[in-house]
C-alpha cells in the first residue's frame, strides 16, 4: 500500500524487460512505428490498440498491448494493495453485526449473507478510497510514464514542468482537478445506491 510508484516502476522494468525481455518500455517497437507512419495506416484515434484493431493488424495491436502491460500493471499494484485491505477488514467487520447474524440464523446460504447482505455495506469504505485513488493516478501517470517513457498525458506533464512551460502545466492542474470532482460526484451517487438509507439531497 505504501510502495512508492516509482521503485515498483523501476522493479517491474528491471525484472519484465532488463531481465526477461518480455515487456519493453515505450509506446511501440521500431517495427511497429514504421508501419504506424506508413501511408496504409489510418489513424482514427491515436490510441494504437484501437487504432491496430481498426486497421486489422495484429501485429500492431500486440506491440501495444506488451508495451501498455507493464504501466497498467504498476499503477493497478500500487493502488489495487489499499483497496484489498480496506475491503478485507471492512467486510470481515460486517461479518460480525446483527443483522448477518440474523440472516444466518434463519438459514441463508453462506454465500448470499456474504454477496448480498455483507459485500453491500463493506463496500462503502472501498468506494471512498476508490474515488481517492482515481484523482491520485493521474499522479502516478506521470511517475508511471516517465520511467516507462510512455509518452501520454503523465509524460506530457513531467516534460511541461522540466520545459517551464506554465500554460500546460495549469491544464494538467486543471484537468486533475476535473477529474478529482466528477470522482466524488460519482463517490456520492454509488452512496445513494448502495446505502438506500443515504439521499442525495
Amino acid at each position: 500500500w505504501s510502495l512508492p510508484t516509482f521503485w515498483s516502476a523501476i522493479v517491474l522494468l528491471a525484472i519484465f524487460y532488463g531481465a526477461l525481455g518480455w515487456f519493453p518500455p515505450g509506446r511501440l517497437s521500431p517495427e511497429a512505428q514504421s508501419i504506424v507512419h506508413s501511408a496504409e495506416w489510418v489513424g482514427y484515434t491515436g490510441l494504437y490498440t484501437i487504432d491496430a484493431i481498426l486497421n486489422r493488424n495484429l501485429f500492431v495491436f500486440v506491440d501495444a498491448l506488451r508495451h501498455l502491460f507493464l504501466p497498467v500493471l504498476n499503477l493497478v499494484i500500487v493502488g489495487n494493495a489499499g483497496i484489498m485491505r480496506v475491503m478485507r477488514s471492512s467486510l470481515l467487520e460486517e461479518l460480525h453485526k446483527e443483522y448477518v447474524m440474523a440472516a444466518r440464523t434463519k438459514g441463508v446460504p453462506e454465500k448470499v449473507v456474504i454477496n448480498k447482505h455483507a459485500m453491500r455495506n463493506a463496500m462503502i469504505p472501498v468506494v471512498t478510497m476508490a474515488g481517492v485513488l482515481v484523482a491520485s493516478f493521474l499522479t502516478g501517470l506521470v511517475i508511471t510514464e516517465t520511467v516507462f517513457e510512455f509518452k501520454g498525458l503523465g509524460y506530457w506533464a513531467a516534460h511541461a514542468a522540466t520545459q517551464l512551460d506554465f500554460p500546460a502545466v495549469l491544464a494538467f492542474a486543471l484537468f486533475s482537478g476535473i477529474v478529482f470532482v466528477v470522482s466524488n460526484l460519482l463517490v456520492d451517487i454509488l452512496y445513494a445506491y448502495l446505502d438506500p438509507r443515504i439521499r442525495l439531497g
